[in-house]
């Protein structure tokens, strides 16, 4: 791990409650929900990666190896982990736009992630 100075000059790792001690921050992550992901495989369609964490592959790109999946927020480290996977990350798509995109693929009322 690479670590960082504190204002006092007192070493703390990045990372570590420590560092946000040393800042007066509180530090939180919401993982709650689920998220559009662009997902691109190996050598192969990543459906299996996709289902392996929770989540439901929605589209399929000209690339069959490349898809857009609705997963957990919370899968996104292990899908960018997962050794069958190039690349994992989620999508960015306001809530309007996400609203033409389910019903152009058919997700009925969901609603964004």
């Amino acid at each position: 791990m690479r670590s960082a100075s504190n204002f006092a000059g007192a070493s703390a790792t990045l990372g570590a409650p420590s560092t946000a001690e040393a800042f007066d921050a509180e530090i939180s992550t919401v993982e709650q929900g689920r998220s559009l992901f662009f997902v691109v495989g190996r050598q192969s369609a990543p459906d299996a990666a996709v289902l392996s964490v929770g989540g439901a592959v929605v589209t399929r790109l000209q690339d069959p190896r490349r898809v857009l999946a609705v997963a957990p927020l919370a899968a996104h480290a292990a899908l960018r982990g997962h050794h069958d996977l190039e690349l994992a990350g989620p999508v960015s798509i306001d809530p309007k736009r996400f609203e033409r995109f389910a019903r152009l693929i058919g997700l009925g009322e969901q609603r964004p992630p």
